[in-house]
């Protein structure tokens, strides 16, 4: 499995939107961050240019610096599901000639700071 960060998931405006609704539930939480991360499934490991050429394809986006700071919620699709986002990305590997690339998924990594550790009830 190979794991590349990607951009920021969230425009301003709905990082602001998603900051206060959670704000509203938790008051404690100061500030959220959240990028896409890309998982590759391959059969077989990827030769230097075949690798540089998945980087590039997952490079979408504006660049933006990752916080990584505060508690990590990993959110990916359901177990034994394919996305729609999936499938599309799995074929334009395949067809840039990425054979041994057999899945592309992607989830979003949110990063959220709080006044305080999180407890299983908040």
């Amino acid at each position: 499995m190979i794991i590349f960060e990607g951009a920021s998931s969230l425009s301003k405006f709905r990082h602001k939107r998603l900051l206060q609704k959670l704000q509203n539930q938790v008051p404690k939480i100061e500030n959220l961050s959240a990028n896409f991360v890309h998982f590759a499934r391959c059969d077989e490991e990827l030769t230097k240019y075949e690798f540089s050429v998945l980087e590039e394809i997952l490079k979408y986006g504006e660049a933006s610096e990752i916080k990584k700071a505060g508690h990590l919620f990993l959110v990916v699709p359901r177990l034994g599901t394919i996305s729609p986002w999936s499938s599309k990305a799995t074929d334009i590997a395949q067809n840039c000639g990425l054979f041994k690339v057999k899945r592309i998924e992607r989830g979003i990594a949110y990063y959220i700071q709080s006044i305080s550790e999180f407890t299983e009830v908040i």
